[in-house]
């Protein structure tokens, strides 16, 4: 999981250690181990002070070209929210985030 934001790190960790996954977590996607190997990814569009639709597709195109694997998107961008197809993530989910919504989207991209 990549996020900038501790508190948001700490509570993704724990819906994903409770639907039985470990969790690796990073601030970029650069931090996260060449050994690491995912079967889900998620991921705050951190990158993005403000958002462009450009900027964040390719962000997630980054994440999947790395990691090979489908893509969360959490996110507060409002823009991002609106187009979520655009974007190209396989699940875009809106912060602040239902807990059981997050883990029923994990469940299901991992079935």
């Amino acid at each position: 999981m990549l996020d900038d934001d501790r508190v948001m790190v700490e509570l993704l960790r724990t819906v994903i250690e409770d639907e039985g996954h470990q969790a690796v977590s990073a601030v970029q996607m650069d931090d996260v181990p060449a050994s690491v190997r995912a079967d889900l990814v998620v991921s705050d569009l951190m990158p993005l002070t403000s958002y462009r639709a450009d900027v964040a597709r390719q962000w997630v195109r980054d994440l999947h070209d790395r990691f090979g694997v489908p893509v969360v998107v959490v996110t507060a961008h409002k823009d991002a929210l609106a187009e979520p197809d655009r974007l190209g993530a396989d699940a875009v989910i809106a912060k602040p985030f239902d807990v059981d919504s997050l883990a029923a989207t994990i469940r299901a991209l991992l079935a």
